[in-house]
């Protein structure tokens, strides 16, 4: 048996899936800022929309009311001492030369007019030169009115040609989305107002959907490894109990092509040491003075103690001795060397190897022992010499199963795993079933040969009421499958429960064998052209038009896969043919509405129909 193909861990799959969530979370978090930075830049420019109007006209308010005369709060200075009051030199001259208000942008901002000692303000530079008094200067006082206009997440600044005289609530940090308006409240002034907003945060739920996102991402890619390492853990288990089913399945077929120890025992030492790997095998015998070797391939074992039990484990290059026994006998022994490390699978498929090279060697016993009296036999009928081949067949086969099983079970039960344990249970209880079916079937011909089958016209059966109750008596004809019957009450025939019950159950058993688990099988009782038809459907691959004459004849097998699938001696529709006959019926097959096979047997009614209920019941069991 090889070692199972190694499947290295795969972390592309899982890391994918987390770099496509975490940057699909980036995403979402980039694309939020970003939505966030706009909007943080229209309501900046929103705001600078609505502040410049009423800045600019409280500007022009306050060099107006400067312009109209003294105000409260304002103060006179000469020209030539305007900068004791944060009034530069050029500002003064223009302020004296022009006879506006001038703005400056010192402190939190002043409006500058100059006064002359005439009524009203003298015409030309040089006469204001000449008459003028001194300058009138008066703070600007747009603190609280900037203060208003500027957004709530951010700041608004004015400023004047050289610097910055107020910025609320306070310097403008950097990188924040701003927008800067020019204005003009003179003619040679160049003033600009400025506002910022810091951008919204990036929402609750944006964070919360970018981290289920993540989490997401994670949850998949976690649940990616853990389906890949479930596979991996299966699938090595499932190519274990393969090799060991094929191995033992090929053993099997190599014992059953001859019952000669020359040409089986080289082609089952071939596969077993392909399957297993072993480097030497030995076959002996009990003697009168010990053992005599019949067998010898490879490496000679190295002598060690014989036993009907396996180790758990055997390593490469050690020995192992099998005692082959059947009915309380050694058949053989059987010594091997391990060419590399078994383990419990790999001994599991020795065991029954062991199993099917005991049969095989009692079978060839038994065949050398018969060879003489099965030549002489050989003018027997043919039909008798089919009988023998497959009921040998179909007996060894369950039996010798059911005995390694068991032997398994019996000698590994503190080493195998729930899962083995079952299946070695299962394996058990289908051969069992099998054994049983088949000696059924062989004591059903007993009877029918001896004419023990055959009833009377007297025996009055009511076909719907009898078929209701067998399957309800019965419900594990098929389980694997759903039944359900539809019978019409007053088909009176003649015949007994016994026929009938053993027509239904090899017909159920029979659709349940071809159909796929879980299909319906359908059982129905009516009338029809005057005679009494009980019909059996199924849903699997039907029987071929070729074979419909034959598949009620003795030993007669398909050749479609469904029927290579399955094991069976052909016996079960010749019983269900013979026990019709009993009862006068016939027997047909036909393709069902379903695709299936229809098994009808069609009886003759027995006298005049009794009253009828109209209607069906349907029932489901």
């Amino acid at each position: 048996m090889s070692e199972p193909q190694r499947v290295h861990r795969g972390w592309g799959g899982p890391a994918a899936v987390v770099l496509v969530a975490v940057m699909a979370a980036v995403a979402v978090i980039l694309v939020a800022r970003d939505h966030a930075a706009l909007q943080a830049q229209r309501e900046v420019r929103e705001a600078a929309a609505d502040a410049v109007f009423p800045v600019d006209e409280a500007m022009r308010t306050a060099m107006s009311e400067a312009a109209a005369g003294s105000l409260p709060g304002a103060k006179h200075v000469a020209v030539d001492e305007s900068t004791t009051v944060g009034v530069a030199g050029d500002v003064a001259a223009r302020a004296q030369d022009s006879g506006d208000p001038v703005l400056e942008d010192a402190g939190d901002g002043l409006v500058v007019v100059a006064t002359y000692d005439t009524a009203s303000r003298p015409a030309s530079v040089a006469e204001r030169r000449a008459h003028v008094t001194g300058l009138q200067v008066l703070p600007l006082g747009l603190r609280s009115t900037l203060d208003d206009l500027r957004p709530a997440r951010g700041g608004i600044a004015l400023a004047g040609p050289d610097r910055t005289i107020q910025s609320l609530p306070g310097p403008r940090p950097s990188g924040q989305p701003s927008y800067a308006v020019d204005l003009q409240p003179g003619p040679v002034q160049e003033w600009t107002l400025t506002l910022w907003a810091a951008p919204p945060p990036v929402p609750l739920w944006t964070w919360l959907l970018a981290v289920g996102i993540v989490l997401a991402g994670i949850a998949a890619a976690v649940w990616l490894v853990r389906r890949d390492d479930r596979s991996r853990r299966s699938q090595r288990e499932l190519v274990r109990l393969q090799e060991a089913s094929a191995t033992t399945a090929a053993l099997a077929t190599v014992a059953q092509h001859s019952l000669d120890l020359a040409d089986f025992l080289p082609a089952l030492t071939n596969e077993l040491a392909v399957a297993l790997g072993l480097h030497g095998l030995s076959l002996a015998s009990p003697a009168a003075t010990g053992e005599r070797q019949f067998f010898a391939w490879g490496v000679a074992p190295a002598p060690v103690t014989a036993s009907s039990i396996l180790p758990t484990t055997l390593s490469a290059g050690d020995s192992l001795c099998l005692v082959l026994g059947r009915g309380g006998r050694t058949v053989a022994r059987l010594r091997v060397v391990a060419g590399r490390d078994l383990d419990g699978h790999d001994l599991s498929a020795l065991g029954s190897a062991a199993e099917v090279l005991t049969s095989a060697l009692v079978n060839a016993e038994t065949f050398a022992q018969q060879r003489d009296l099965l030549e002489r036999m050989r003018s027997v009928d043919e039909l008798k010499t089919v009988f023998l081949a497959t009921a040998s067949h179909e007996l060894r086969t369950p039996v010798s199963a059911i005995t390694g099983y068991a032997q398994l079970l019996a000698s590994s039960w503190d080493t195998l795993s729930p899962e083995e344990a079952r299946l070695f249970a299962e394996q058990i209880d289908g051969n069992a079933q099998r054994l049983g079916t088949l000696v059924e079937d062989l004591l059903d011909f007993s009877r029918l040969e001896r004419g023990a089958g055959v009833v009377s016209d007297a025996s009055m059966l009511d076909l719907g009421e009898v078929v209701t109750g067998i399957l309800e008596e019965q419900p594990d004809l098929a389980p694997d499958h759903q039944v359900l019957r539809q019978t019409v009450p007053g088909v009176r025939v003649a015949g007994s429960v016994q026929a009938v019950e053993r027509v239904l159950s090899n017909l159920v058993g029979n659709a349940a064998k071809y159909s796929p688990a879980g299909t319906v099988i359908r059982v129905l009782v009516s009338e029809h052209r005057d005679r009494a038809e009980l019909a059996v459907e199924d849903e699997g691959p039907g029987v071929p038009k070729a074979e419909r004459e034959q598949v009620f004849t003795r030993f007669f097998r398909g050749r479609g896969d469904s029927v290579v699938a399955t094991r069976g001696a052909g016996l079960g529709l010749a019983i269900v043919s013979e026990f019709a006959a009993t009862m006068g019926g016939q027997v047909s097959v036909k393709t069902a509405r379903s695709g299936g096979a229809r098994f009808v047997v069609s009886y003759p009614l027995a006298g005049s129909p009794a009253p009828r209920v109209e209607g069906a019941s349907d029932v489901r069991t």
